[in-house]
């Protein structure tokens, strides 16, 4: 059942009336909101941590890879062998295996670590000799690629872990050995091995113009991906937000009392912008800690060695500072487009929950649609001439269109025409809520969510 508000036929219902007041008084409720306030605390915090975080889980699995890389310490066996049936001979008397110092009990000793080169000893003698904790490591060349291979008896009591331990250690003085005598430094051996990408077929024309890019396919897919996961991320948290507090107001009759006083747009317009505004509070706060406190944390409280801490991560803010005035211009205007329209989405499909269940409905609806976005734009970005053509459709344009641009992958034309779409989408939205927020507010109908949106529309 549906109640309805007497209106005059003079009411205007695009009308603003009460906008300030309902913007001022949505952002003070959020702020009281014990939820959001804890929300927003939660993520502030998590924001400022993240670059000590990042920093030590960097150096952690640095250390650990260090301490386990090429390492024969933790091997629980009573015997290596190695043989090695390459023409990269060992030099037996070089320090190819380091002293380990004091052996645990139980582990191997380098004393009990055998060498054989090429035709110094037969691998089945090997194989057969071997005892229940030792292991064989063979070195071969089979057709252009090289294996290492760790053998054990069938009843073999050495763990797996120890196996490839005692594997990737002879792989690693295996390179050593290579490196050496074909006489080659660190670089030539980078380039040697470098792999080889082969990318799509083109014409000649998408030859030139791929050339022609302000930035690399590498640097655009890095800024494809980072600025689609902002959107994505403030655009689902503000959706939430908005959809929990509308529905809110209209379970505990609230709305009810808003709208002898004001506009159904001012009402839906005023909740929209009021939580967008906490939303940006509680990302500006996270971005000003992350970069104020972070440093002054990591040095004096968490006592980090701060020497190339800006390789390690933390808060990237290069999508907005590395591109010029225009690439800051256009990535604010697409947030804040992107931001406005899933907002008055949110709060349309906030206003037509009857009951506090439907708001999972509502909000997967929404989060529906930015995941199609954003796994969009990671396969359509990347496409060529279809940089175009998802900057121009949404919901993928409001994922791409600024990154395309600044990559020089449309023009300033597509570009205005992207935000020109988005404009009117927006436009739409205000125009669908002014003619529904008011009655769906009112509503107590248990209609499909959407089948109530358009019943409100159309009377």
């Amino acid at each position: 059942m549906t109640k309805s508000v007497n209106q005059t036929s003079k009411e205007n219902i695009y009308s603003l009336q009460g906008f300030g007041k309902v913007f001022r008084f949505t952002f003070r409720q959020t702020i009281k909101n014990k939820a959001f306030l804890i929300t927003a605390i939660v993520m502030i915090l998590m924001m400022a941590m993240m670059k000590p975080l990042m920093y030590l889980m960097s150096n952690s699995s640095e250390s650990t890879r260090k301490r386990n890389e090429a390492s024969i310490e933790n091997v629980e066996a009573d015997k290596l062998y190695i043989l090695n049936e390459t023409t990269f001979a060992f030099d037996k008397e070089a320090e190819n295996i380091p002293s380990i110092g004091k052996v645990k009990e139980g582990h191997l000793d380098p004393k009990n670590i055998s060498i054989y080169n090429k035709d110094e000893v037969k691998e089945d003698d090997l194989i057969t000799g071997l005892t229940g904790k030792d292991i064989l490591v063979v070195i071969r060349l089979d057709a252009m690629t090289y294996h290492v291979d760790g053998i054990i008896t069938d009843n073999s009591e050495v763990s797996v872990r120890s196996l490839d331990r005692a594997t990737e250690y002879v792989e690693k003085i295996f390179g050593e050995t290579r490196k050496s005598q074909m006489s080659l430094d660190d670089r030539s051996l980078k380039s040697i091995s470098a792999g080889v990408t082969r990318d799509e077929v083109m014409t000649a024309k998408e030859y030139v113009e791929e050339k022609d890019h302000t930035i690399s396919k590498t640097e655009y897919s890095g800024l494809l991906m980072g600025f689609a996961l902002i959107i994505m991320v403030v655009a689902s948290l503000s959706s939430s937000y908005i959809i929990s507090s509308v529905n809110e107001e209209k379970t505990s009759k609230l709305a009810e009392t808003l709208l002898v006083s004001v506009r159904p747009m001012a009402l839906l317009l005023g909740k929209v912008l009021g939580m967008l505004l906490f939303v940006a509070g509680t990302i500006v706060c996270g971005i000003l800690l992350s970069f104020l406190v972070s440093d002054v944390l990591m040095e004096n409280v968490l006592k980090l060695d701060m020497s190339g801490i800006t390789q390690q991560g933390g808060l990237n803010l290069a999508i907005f500072t590395g591109y010029g005035v225009k690439g800051l211009v256009v990535f604010l205007a697409e947030i804040l487009l992107a931001l406005c329209s899933f907002g008055i989405l949110s709060g349309i499909m906030g206003s037509a929950c009857s009951k506090t269940e439907d708001q999972q409905n509502a909000t997967t609806l929404v989060t529906v649609i930015t995941l199609i976005g954003w796994m969009g734009c990671t396969y359509v970005g990347m496409k060529g001439d279809l940089s175009a053509i998802g900057a121009l459709v949404p919901p993928f344009s409001y994922f791409m269109a600024p990154e395309a641009y600044v990559a020089g992958r449309i023009g300033i034309g597509v570009l205005l025409l992207s935000f020109a779409i988005q404009i009117a989408i927006l436009i739409g939205l205000l125009i669908i809520g002014a003619k529904t927020y008011r009655n769906l507010l009112l509503s107590d109908s248990s209609k499909p969510k959407l089948a109530s949106i358009f019943a409100a529309a159309k009377n």
